[in-house]
């Protein structure tokens, strides 16, 4: 979201007038039908394999959310792993009880750069604020730029598989609690693929990625683009539709 993002919400002249709502996490109708991916993988596995967990890149904490909630609803997860870049806020909050917001850092993983994940205050609500019952659910890794490459480079050349950077973080805490949980089977889950990330990720394992068909037709598309330098440029722009 945009840094006027928020402030339009409120904008009681632009909401009287436009419907308007975000299209990432803030908005529970985005992260919601992300627990298909939670029920789909424990369908997979669970005649395998007993104590499953999940390592979720987490930025604004959408996903993992969406993963608690189908806990809740009765899907049998272990525990979840919160698996953070440098932007570690809830990775500190755990080891801490201290919940102190930060300016974000920017990473090769940036879709997870948040300083203050909105999504976090819902996980909260979900334990009703019960650290202790949060943290026997939850546990949080982070793993700076270096490290994460690293593992772009274990996943392509150990194991033929092509992550993002963001799925290279997931993969870490999975791996790293594992160390610790032999007995559990840890699933890892990716953000996106790694031809959004193009340059880290082929500037890391030294290979070109073929890309998908569907990136492919767009990729000479002509970029259209309207600059907006204000808030009262957004609002004139929104209220001009």
């Amino acid at each position: 979201m945009s840094r006027y993002g928020k402030t339009r919400f409120l904008d009681s002249e632009i909401t009287d007038k436009i419907q308007i709502t975000s299209a990432n996490s803030i908005n529970v109708a985005r992260w919601l039908p992300q627990m298909f991916y939670f029920f789909f993988a424990y369908k997979q596995l669970h005649k395998q394999h007993k104590n499953i967990v999940f390592s979720v890149p987490s930025g604004n904490f959408g996903n993992i959310c969406a993963g608690m909630m189908a806990q809740q609803l009765g899907l049998p997860i272990q525990h979840f792993i919160a698996a953070n870049n440098s932007n570690k806020v809830v990775t500190t909050y755990l080891e801490t009880e201290q919940y102190q917001p930060k300016p974000t850092i920017a990473t090769i993983s940036n879709a997870m750069d948040v300083g203050n994940p909105s999504n976090f205050v819902r996980i909260q609500e979900i334990y009703k604020h019960n650290f202790a019952d949060l943290k026997q659910n939850l546990s949080s890794k982070s793993y700076g730029d270096n490290i994460t490459k690293e593992a772009l480079k274990t996943l392509y050349y150990d194991y033929s598989y092509i992550a993002d950077p963001h799925g290279a973080v997931g993969y870490l805490a999975a791996v790293d609690y594992l160390k610790e949980h032999p007995d559990s089977h840890c699933v890892f889950l990716e953000t996106a693929h790694p031809t959004k990330f193009l340059d880290v990720v082929e500037d890391t394992i030294r290979e070109n990625i073929d890309l998908p068909p569907q990136i492919a037709s767009v990729m000479d598309k002509k970029k259209k683009a309207i600059h907006i330098s204000s808030y009262d440029e957004l609002k004139a722009f929104l209220l001009s539709k």
